[in-house]
């Protein structure tokens, strides 16, 4: 097992492009969907109305997650074609809309504080005609501000992100685990390639056992997708400042069980492919494909298909995000990510059951 894992580092050394092309790949998209480093400033909100919204603007900045600034309509339509804002906001007379361009988890977030500050001063207006009495607005606010009783709430998975930096950490965690599964298909593929060339055949006649010369190709493939994600977790939070205020030791485990489980997906694929051609269409299909499904490129959250949602249940990467982000935004301890690192240990092993299985067979 030794002598198959200084080979495959041998070849690491000789040609070391793969690997740092799809690190410096994370990094890269992680940078631009995210930013590089938390921000302290609310997140900006572009407005536009026909008409003089100087109050509802007032009433809106109430709020110290966003900030709502005025724009013209012309710009706010130009900017939205042209991809350059996701969404702004247009104030109507009694009544509210948002321009959109694309999915965007933050509009979700301001949707619901818009919809409930509307809400709020349209029954005061209401209360208001009701009674003509205009002063009751003022007397409301004033019973607000000194009520005769008070209701102190607490959430049961208290984060420790803003909703503004919750966005980064998804695609911190989706990204990375996203890109990962390329590092360790692509590694995986040399076996294909050793089989095909008649290498693997005189590795099983040599003295090295055949559970040594498996052991070894694997461990080999879960060291390097273990130490990719670890490397670009300690970057971004001693680089670009993203804070991973979290539980290393839960954290090593949830990665490690993610590894496991694209191993052994990659040795089941492995295995379905004939030729080192097929195993290279085939892997950026699932890879992308999972991701997709399992909310890494967005947060699962947002789908409400619940077929799409059914579908995500059957992704590894499903359950990797899920931990990572219970460790990481949550402060989760790792008996409380039990669930989501047992299925993806399963996972892994049904997986690597049936790829050895198969293999065997296929050798026979």
């Amino acid at each position: 097992m030794k002598s198959i894992l200084i080979l495959q580092l041998i070849r690491i050394k000789r040609a070391p492009m793969l690997i740092f092309s799809f690190f410096g790949l994370t990094i890269l998209f992680v940078g631009m969907m995210s930013g590089f480093g938390t921000s302290e400033q609310p997140e900006t909100v572009y407005v536009y109305s026909d008409f003089e919204v100087s109050e509802w603007l007032e009433l809106l900045n109430q709020s110290e997650q966003f900030q709502f600034k005025k724009i013209t309509e012309e710009k706010a339509q130009a900017d939205v074609q042209s991809g350059k804002l996701n969404y702004v906001l247009e104030i109507q007379q009694n009544n509210y809309q948002f321009l959109v361009s694309t999915e965007d988890p933050n509009q979700r977030i301001v949707e619901q504080y818009v919809h409930q500050l509307f809400e709020q001063e349209r029954a005061m207006r209401q209360l208001n005609q009701s009674l003509d009495d205009r002063s009751v607005h003022h007397k409301i606010e004033s019973a607000l501000e000194d009520p005769v009783l008070t209701v102190n709430t607490k959430t049961l998975n208290p984060s420790n992100y803003s909703n503004a930096d919750a966005h980064r950490y998804q695609v911190l965690i989706g990204m990375t685990l996203f890109f990962v599964i390329f590092t360790i298909f692509s590694h995986l593929s040399n076996i294909m390639i050793e089989k095909r060339t008649g290498t693997w055949n005189r590795l099983i006649l040599s003295p090295v056992k055949k559970w040594q010369i498996y052991l070894g190709n694997l461990l080999y493939c879960f060291i390097i997708g273990f130490v990719q994600i670890c490397t670009v977790f300690l970057i971004f939070d001693f680089v670009f400042g993203y804070n991973l205020n979290a539980s290393w030791g839960a954290m090593l485990v949830s990665i490690a069980c993610y590894v496991f489980a694209i191993v052994s997906l990659g040795m089941l694929i492995l295995c379905i492919a004939s030729t080192p051609q097929q195993l290279q269409a085939i892997n950026p299909i699932i890879a992308t494909a999972m991701a997709m499904l399992g909310g890494a490129f967005w947060s699962i959250e947002a789908v409400s298909n619940p077929f799409m949602l059914a579908l995500s249940k059957g992704m590894p990467i499903y359950y990797g995000v899920e931990a990572l982000k219970d460790v990481l935004m949550y402060n989760k301890s790792l008996s409380a990510i039990l669930e989501p690192i047992s299925i993806l240990v399963l996972f892994g092993v049904i997986c690597m059951g049936i790829a050895i299985n198969l293999m065997e067979r296929i050798k026979q």
